[in-house]
């Protein structure tokens, strides 16, 4: 079992590192903090999860497992999403709030609202300066808006983000444009003349503004990150930096059209490999990268659409799969929006060079909503019952990453019509439970599964043991009522 170095080991063990509240971070040499989160990436799709190189090649990605620990046990919180991008910013799922069901609409209002702790505003009040770029998708404004001219606040700014470069929704919503920190970027006018369709059929606004090219996206999203993280010379920094990719309308760009053998699918693949790879090189070139926290991960499991594509082409995702690439796993069922592991279980991985063990793998339950409680655990820290409230610190699982809990007995999980699950050791209980426009509705029969025995999910056993049914029915409904899940998720019943 590998450890800690000596320094961090002894944080664990008794000794904990000066809190950096009311300090000034840069005489504690606090680390640095990456958080990289793909869009629609399955369980699979990295050489490091088991996809084959004759589909795809992630080295960058290879590189931060091979320096860190890869999580094979990783979850977000939902099959879609905004609830995912919700409960990794705030620790807190996003079923309560309004958000029962689906996403954030490209004219919602913004999710996380003002006065929220999120772990943008957590490190902001600590001295480090924060970022967010790329997709954002989690809403601008406190109502529903018509376009996004004006002023766009409350905003990114407002819940911790001193700087924000954003894609509003996905790569290629009906906005066209980019949002920098409260406005559209490079706007010109407030004359609006809506033009062509998007890929989803509807008309594009037509702000007098640049216009995204979706095939630059990626490229260009990434160069803002970096042109952010190379201004950050003395105070340490937190970039969250959410990639449009892999997400449809799938795009590559020209230089990385024909890398992969999967076709356009894993050439998207490869685009995200290469930001991940352009990041860190950045980071290299300041000196930063040893004391760097790096995150990746996903905000659920790849799309797998039916066929055939709506102009009558086979989709991308489609055409990878049926030669051979199971970007979402091996015996993984379902994919995004579905309430299966093929929509849930995400790349997990988490390297810091300059602390942590290399090579690992860690087989804890953690999910994508523990990030923000685990950062703070290993700046020293500590935060209040009410911030982050369903977020667990995985920071033991760091510390050894063979440990068989790393702090998380159980997880509750939703999909797109907001249909919850929970695991809870080697059992998987899903609700009859989903929402339509006025509330819950009841549909079918409870579901229970055998995580170790049945991996696939095809052996509903919720009849064969309803002793368990029941309890687990008991435990979702506990975590559902009760306003903080801290000490139920570490506990169980």
């Amino acid at each position: 079992m590998k450890m800690f170095q000596l320094g961090v080991m002894a944080v664990f063990l008794g000794a904990s590192f000066l809190s950096i509240a009311n300090t000034d971070p840069r005489a504690n040499n606090q680390p640095n903090v990456v958080i990289f989160m793909a869009d629609d990436l399955g369980y699979g799709s990295i050489n490091a999860n088991g996809a084959a190189k004759k589909f795809v090649r992630t080295p960058n990605i290879n590189r931060l497992a091979f320096e860190g620990i890869n999580f094979t046990n990783a979850f977000a919180t939902a099959s879609v999403c905004s609830p995912t991008r919700y409960a990794m910013l705030t620790g807190e799922y996003s079923w309560r709030t309004e958000l029962k069901k689906g996403v954030v609409n490209s004219k919602g209002p913004m999710l996380i609202k003002l006065g929220k702790v999120t772990v943008a505003s957590w490190f902001q009040n600590k001295g480090y300066d924060t970022a967010h770029v790329g997709k954002w998708h989690l809403g601008y404004t406190s109502k529903p808006f018509k376009n996004l001219l004006g002023k766009l606040s409350p905003g990114p700014n407002d819940i911790g983000f001193d700087y924000h470069f954003a894609v509003p929704n996905n790569l290629d919503d009906i906005h066209k444009v980019y949002i920098e920190n409260d406005g559209i970027y490079g706007l010109k006018s407030n004359k609006i003349k809506g033009y062509g369709k998007s890929w989803y059929g509807n008309e594009y606004t037509g702000y007098d503004a640049p216009q995204r090219v979706t095939e630059n996206v990626m490229e260009y999203t990434t160069s803002k990150a970096i042109e952010w993280i190379n201004k950050r010379k003395d105070k340490p920094f937190l970039l969250y930096y959410a990639a449009a990719a892999v997400h449809h309308p799938i795009r590559p760009s020209e230089i990385m059209k024909g890398t992969s053998g999967a076709g356009p699918y894993g050439d998207f693949i490869h685009e995200t490999d290469h930001s991940v790879g352009r990041i860190m090189e950045a980071l290299a070139y300041l000196g930063k990268l040893e004391n760097t926290i790096f995150i990746f991960t996903s905000d659920n499991g790849g799309d797998l659409p039916a066929k055939p594509y709506h102009d009558g082409k086979d989709w991308p995702e489609r055409v990878a799969y049926d030669m051979g690439f199971k970007y979402n796993g091996e015996n993984l069922r379902g994919d995004k929006h579905t309430i299966f592991e093929g929509g849930l279980q995400v790349p997990f991985i988490v390297s810091w060079p300059k602390q942590l063990a290399k090579k690992e793998t860690s087989n804890s339950l953690v999910s994508t909503m523990d990030i923000f409680p685990t950062l703070v655990s290993l700046l020293g820290d500590s935060i209040p019952e009410t911030v982050a409230p369903d977020g667990v610190s995985f920071a033991n699982a760091l510390k050894e990453p063979d440990v068989e809990e790393g702090g998380r007995k159980l997880l509750v999980n939703r999909d797109v019509k907001g249909t919850k699950s929970i695991r809870y050791g080697e059992w998987k209980y899903i609700s009859n439970e989903y929402y339509n426009k006025v509330g819950p509705l009841t549909k079918g029969d409870v579901e229970l599964y055998n995580l170790v025995r049945d991996k696939g999910k095809s052996n509903n056993v919720a009849r064969e043991f309803p002793e368990i049914t029941s309890m687990l029915e008991r435990l979702l409904d506990k975590v559902v009522e009760t306003p903080s899940s801290k000490a139920i998720a570490q506990n169980g019943f």
